[in-house]
């Protein structure tokens, strides 16, 4: 009787031992942003716990503070989340350190289809013919445009086959600072909004041997026609000049009649200055068109310790979820297959952005180590310099490409 007992006991115990720990645990990171993206994500970490209840359980961990500093000291000491945000600007100093890891087994073992992400969109978080995450959602550059203040000054709307020069046109005859009215804000000090400009005009910022190409006659005139906006022509002013803390600050507020932003204007116009009646049209162009694509991916940890778990979360993230991160937030969901379901978009003007993907260039700058952070506060800063008139052009160019191997070498 005492033996059946035992038995009996120890069944149970191995009945709830198993019961217990047969649930795994996959962490997920990401920055801490508006509530409006915080609440989205927990629906979606909501929906993925009740398709997989009993058997893995998705917990939501943002990580405060300054996310890149801190996700590079959880990844060194092995306490990262299993899955985690990884911008297309950096993602591959991440990728080279070996910290990510490559996602080819998975995309063959579930027939993945990878054929639906633009290229574009992937571009930024492959190596070596490897594939370390998939982008969540993306951002294009647009540009707006103030409807009351084009009526005003009796100047036409813009059209997507505007040039450079139609745009500089409309910029001066938009221009009145009598009336405290300029035709464009503009970032000063941002690489991602001059290089535009840059493909637009037949130009590159780096070769295949990750060397710059800013010294070609097409990267010199694009970067001189930005300037001259501003230093020339005197129809751009940056934020501050108005008051404002960033451009659609200063096109909501009324100051400037045009913006090149991303989706993030828009719904940021459309809650902070509803009043504001506004249009938007895809990038101006010179010799092609061009824009930015600013995106971000899911990518795995090398110290997950379950990467099949981890594995089905992410395939959740990026089809299910996608749809419900994106019909909360109004962001673009990267899957074509998403793009075309229903209900996806929040707002009408996403099809200006999505179209602009198959002529976009992924905003990160390849560099040996994957590092390039210091390399772009460098070159930032001496953009700046032109803004205000310290330097020309080609002095500023020289030094940056006479500078640029020593920079992208430091960490």
């Amino acid at each position: 009787m005492k033996n059946k007992v035992f038995l009996l006991v120890i069944g149970l115990a191995v009945i709830f031992s198993i019961g217990t720990f047969a649930i795994t645990v996959v962490t997920l990171g990401g920055w801490v942003s508006s509530p409006v993206e915080q609440q989205a994500m927990e629906n979606v970490v909501k929906a993925f716990n009740q398709k997989y209840a009993g058997q893995i359980e998705l917990q939501y961990q943002p990580i405060p503070g300054d996310y890149l500093v801190k996700l590079t000291s959880e990844l060194s000491a092995g306490t990262a989340p299993d899955i985690f945000y990884l911008d297309s600007s950096y993602a591959q100093q991440f990728i080279r350190s070996g910290a990510i890891y490559p996602l080819d087994y998975f995309v063959q073992k579930y027939n993945f289809p990878v054929s639906d992400f633009a290229t574009s969109l992937l571009q930024p978080f492959e190596y070596n013919g490897h594939i370390y995450g998939f982008p969540k959602d993306f951002s294009t550059l647009a540009l707006f445009y103030n409807k009351t203040l084009f009526d005003k000054y009796n100047v036409p709307y813009p059209t997507n086959n505007w040039t450079w020069q139609d745009m500089l046109n409309a910029a001066q005859k938009l221009t009145h600072p009598e009336d405290g009215v300029y035709g464009l804000s503009l970032s000063p000090n941002a690489l991602d909004r001059v290089m535009p400009f840059i493909f637009q005009n037949g130009g590159e910022v780096v070769n295949s041997q990750m060397q710059p190409e800013l010294e070609s006659s097409q990267a010199i005139q694009a970067i001189q026609f930005y300037f001259d906006l501003h230093n020339k022509y005197h129809v751009a002013i940056q934020p501050s000049d108005v008051g404002a803390g960033w451009n659609g600050d200063a096109f909501g507020r009324g100051k400037v009649a045009m913006i090149m932003e991303g989706p993030w204007a828009y719904s940021f116009l459309k809650e902070t200055y509803p009043q504001i009646n506004f249009g938007m049209t895809v990038m101006p162009m010179e010799k092609t068109r061009a824009t930015m694509i600013y995106t971000v991916c899911y990518a795995m940890s090398r110290s997950t310790p379950d990467k099949d778990a981890a594995w089905k979360v992410m395939e959740f993230l990026l089809n299910d979820g996608m749809k419900v991160f994106t019909e909360k937030l109004g962001v673009i969901p990267t899957r074509i297959s998403v793009q075309q379901s229903e209900n996806v978009f929040n707002n009408p003007a996403d099809e200006v952005f999505v179209n602009q993907v198959n002529y976009g260039h992924g905003w990160f700058i390849p560099t040996a180590n994957g590092n390039s952070s210091k390399l772009l506060d460098n070159i930032n800063n001496e953009l700046y310099n032109i803004w205000q008139g310290k330097v020309t052009t080609q002095q500023a160019v020289d030094y940056i490409v006479n500078n640029w191997n020593s920079w992208a070498s430091q960490q």
